[in-house]
């Protein structure tokens, strides 16, 4: 593998430097992250008085962990519930219902703890807003310590302490892009080092860590490629019995873990009349109960597979319908659930090559929003400049979100469009997209190896886009989907004959048809060790 690396570095060094790699040391890291990459969770501000308030609580009284509704907020609060109930806690959690108590800290959720005697809620991936509802808790004499990684507005809350690395005080700390699950381990790997407890405590946690680090798209660089290669690693190896049982029951090849699957399912968990299922799954021991909470999740995504089908497609026809070159960005305005706004703009972004904002009803009075970016344009810097008309915000310069009221969708539509008229995008230039120029004969054992060490893919090391010049078409291409969007077609270069696959890809079908020789772009798909190609473009 050493020299196939060493050839490949040489002959496409475009796909190691997209990864920040620049020579085979940093590659081999990166192949096999060192400990040293595991930082030290008490450089956090406020680390040891979290640490010291838990350890010291009664271990007869019940801790809330209150995490969000998304697959990160889900996985942060089963985090922190895996680790303290296993180290001797009475652990409740608790995960709102998104459609009638929103995404910051919930009054219901307080009412629930003061109901059942906890003085100590441990908030997850909720956001840094809630001051009113914090100031509601201290009136019941609870205290509140908070995980997030959202950067920090002007309503903070004065919790008893966050943990937060985008706080002002944590401005020297080595490395700020956690997720939410991320902080919560960080949590649980200090109070593991205080207690001076056996590292596989918390190690054993990083599979479900994973989830929300793939699922929040933050960048897979230093711990968070830590976490996420040895987690992947730890699902592989069947160490969480709910996300095994969830690959096994959609993955056609039990050998391998579709990681991006099983994120996209838990997101759709929070669809069902249990927000806390997702938690369930995550923790429990117990096959059975592990299988039924499967099941259900299952049941309720299969049920949802179709809307958000439908959402999406809804999305692209009226992207189609606007000025986007002209305006530099897609606005729109989903009838679907509020749920799905994150996975349209994502796909949006990626077919268009614009920024997206994606707004649809949350409630009888406000609209939820989520928006993704592209290289270069700071979608924060635009919310913060503008928080006035918002109910709440916050997120990340990719990707951000929103709730607002249906009088100020449109004022803030017009300043969407403004600013990103304003910036230097080229809808275009895809160039850095691309990982690097192969022959289908290039598709060998050596280099599906390679792609295989470098999983999981998410922001920073994306899915591997390759270029293919000059490929024939072989046969008669054939249109499939529902709304008849995708081809299927087998190309032929070099001796080599693969089958590809295009979704949504209908508006290169006559390309297809009339030319002799095509360039391609793609990613490589293996299932049960047979090839297939996930086209993108055509031309």
């Amino acid at each position: 593998m050493m020299k196939y690396l060493d050839k490949y570095f040489e002959k496409n060094p475009q796909f190691f430097s997209h990864r920040g790699l620049d020579n085979i040391d940093s590659i081999n890291q990166f192949l096999s992250p060192p400990k040293k990459w595991l930082n030290n969770p008490f450089q956090f501000y406020d680390m040891d008085k979290a640490v010291n308030e838990i350890i010291n609580y009664p271990k007869n009284r019940p801790i809330l962990i209150h995490g969000d509704c998304d697959a990160d907020g889900v996985s942060a609060c089963a985090v922190l519930t895996s680790y303290l109930s296993k180290i001797g806690y009475n652990i409740e959690s608790y995960i709102p219902n998104r459609t009638i108590e929103g995404h910051i800290i919930s009054k219901k959720a307080i009412d629930f703890a003061h109901s059942i005697g906890c003085s100590l809620i441990i908030t997850c991936d909720i956001g840094m807003s809630g001051k009113l509802e914090v100031e509601y808790g201290k009136s019941k004499s609870i205290k509140f310590i908070i995980t997030d990684h959202h950067k920090i507005n002007k309503d903070t809350p004065n919790a008893y302490a966050i943990i937060n690395p985008w706080l002002e005080e944590n401005k020297n700390l080595c490395f700020k892009d956690y997720s939410g699950s991320g902080v919560a381990f960080k949590l649980c790997h200090a109070i593991n080092k205080k207690l001076s407890l056996e590292e596989d405590l918390v190690y054993k946690l990083m599979s479900i860590a994973a989830i929300g680090i793939i699922s929040d798209k933050v960048s897979i660089k230093n711990e968070n490629r830590y976490i996420s290669f040895y987690g992947y690693n730890q699902i592989k190896s069947g160490n969480n019995l709910g996300i095994s049982l969830i690959n096994n029951k959609v993955s056609k090849n039990k050998t391998q873990v579709n990681i991006n699957k099983i994120v996209q399912i838990m997101n759709m968990a929070t669809n069902i009349e249990d927000p806390s299922l997702g938690v369930k799954l995550l923790t429990t021991n117990n096959p059975v109960l592990a299988n039924k909470y499967a099941n259900i999740i299952l049941t309720t995504f299969k049920k949802n597979k179709l809307s958000f089908s439908n959402a999406i497609q809804s999305a692209i026809r009226q992207a189609h319908a606007q000025s986007y070159k002209k305006n530099k960005c897609i606005f729109i305005i989903s009838n679907y659930d509020s749920a799905y706004n994150g996975a349209i703009a994502s796909r949006l972004v990626f077919n268009f090559n614009l920024p997206c904002a994606v707004i649809s009803k949350m409630n009888d009075s406000n609209f939820k929003g989520s928006c993704r970016s592209v290289e270069g344009v700071n979608l924060l810097s635009l919310l913060n400049l503008n928080e006035d008309i918002f109910l709440n915000s916050g997120g990340h310069p990719m990707a951000a979100g929103f709730i607002i009221s249906q009088q100020n969708i449109e004022k803030f539509k017009k300043i969407f469009l403004e600013y990103m008229i304003s910036q230097n995008i080229n809808m275009t230039d895809k160039k850095n997209r691309i990982d690097g120029e192969i022959s289908l004969s290039d598709i060998n054992s050596d280099l599906i190896s390679m792609l295989k060490k470098f999983r999981p893919f998410s922001s920073g090391n994306e899915i591997p886009i390759f270029k293919t010049k000059n490929v024939s078409l072989v046969g008669n291409p054939s249109i499939f989907g529902s709304d008849n969007s995708s081809i299927q077609f087998m190309v032929e270069h070099n001796h080599v004959t693969l089958n590809a696959i295009g979704f949504n890809l209908i508006n290169r079908f006559e390309i297809l048809l009339s030319k002799n020789k095509l360039d391609i772009e793609y990613s490589i798909l293996i299932n049960n060790d047979k090839v297939n190609l996930k086209v993108y473009n055509i031309n």
